[in-house]
């Protein structure tokens, strides 16, 4: 090795967050992206039916939907839930829903519950006590929640934590799917798995490279306050009088602060 990548080798400063493909198959082809280089998925309707994108009028939606990162479908995902009960298949044709499910380069599914290996697995169904009450299912449907095991593992710095939301502003289905959200501590644990609901009765496609979890990070302290009640003569006249209202559009301007998120293609071994 020549010292000036031997230097590089050593001087390389970790990322707060590293995602792993650990099928090392995944990654050339459906990677994980910033999430502001993704259009949200109704871009294209908001110009043809306002002759505007207007999205971004609301720099709070705006800002969110440009937060963090974007983990995508990793192949495609084939979804069938009526009265009869719900199929769930992987490495279906987009474009023939009856198709039978193709040969896909990745190895066989493996059990539910197997040692943390390479390979994409199977969707398993979850125990719905967890799921209960959160939404009204629709047409009849049983009540079922399924783990969807993703190829990404999530290695982060002792402080890094991150939401794992649905990909609100840029997945297509979620009229037809209620993901599930949660928060992980990447100290040491590394899963980020897809936890989804079928609301309805369905048969539908995710074509691969559709976004679904949207990963937003930050960094965790032992401590954070916060407090409540009436306001004081002070803070009133502040709300009622912003520093910068005059200005147009002030909020982005004055009070807004930039997030910074960054993404780099790891070369491996």
């Amino acid at each position: 090795m020549k010292m000036n990548k031997l230097f590089k080798f050593f001087s390389k400063e970790t990322p707060d967050l590293e995602f792993v493909d650990c099928t090392r198959q995944v990654y050339p082809h459906y990677p994980v992206v910033l999430a502001k280089d993704v259009k949200p998925f109704f871009k294209e309707f908001q110009e043809k039916d306002n002759g505007n994108y207007n999205f971004p009028g609301c720099p709070g939606m705006h800002d969110y939907s440009r937060m963090g990162y974007l983990i995508t479908a990793w192949v495609d995902i084939h979804i069938k839930s009526n009265k009869a009960g719900t199929v769930i298949r992987l490495g279906v044709d987009s474009k023939d829903k009856t198709a039978k499910a193709k040969p896909t380069p990745f190895p066989p599914p493996m059990e539910i519950m197997p040692p943390m290996e390479n390979g994409i697995r199977d969707a398993f169904p979850m125990a719905t006590d967890i799921t209960n009450g959160m939404f009204t299912f629709k047409d009849d449907i049983k009540p079922t929640a399924w783990n969807l095991p993703g190829p990404w593992k999530i290695f982060g710095k002792k402080n890094v934590s991150a939401l794992l939301l649905p990909a609100f502003y840029h997945c297509p289905f979620l009229e037809d799917l209620y993901l599930y959200p949660g928060v992980v501590d990447y100290r040491e644990f590394t899963t980020a798995n897809v936890i989804f609901s079928p609301k309805r009765k369905i048969d539908i496609t995710i074509p691969a490279g559709t976004p679904l979890l949207h990963v937003i990070p930050f960094k965790t302290t032992d401590d954070f306050s916060a407090s409540y009640g009436p306001g004081t003569v002070e803070q009133l006249d502040r709300y009622k009088s912003p520093k910068h209202f005059y200005e147009g559009n002030w909020y982005r301007k004055f009070y807004m602060i930039k997030k910074k998120f960054k993404l780099e293609k790891n070369t491996g071994d």
